[in-house]
């Protein structure tokens, strides 16, 4: 993976989650973290965490957390 294969990865997906990057590149989540600072850093992508529910879930839990990284550069 290098850093233009990423950000075409963004760039085609607009939004995925640090596990779904790991995925796609078959690295693990460290490694794959430290190249989405690079473009978080550039100012093109933001970094977001926030609870995730599944479909059957009641809420009560306060669900799990999940980083997302969001194209936002042109």
């Amino acid at each position: 993976m290098t850093l233009t294969d990423l950000r075409g990865f963004l760039r085609e997906r607009n939004r995925v989650s640090l596990g779904e990057v790991a995925g796609h590149f078959n690295t693990d989540q460290g490694t794959a973290e430290s190249m989405l600072d690079h473009w978080v850093r550039k100012g093109s992508i933001e970094k977001k965490t926030g609870d995730v529910f599944s479909s059957t879930c009641c809420g009560k839990c306060g669900g799990h957390k999940v980083t997302w990284y969001q194209w936002i550069e042109g």
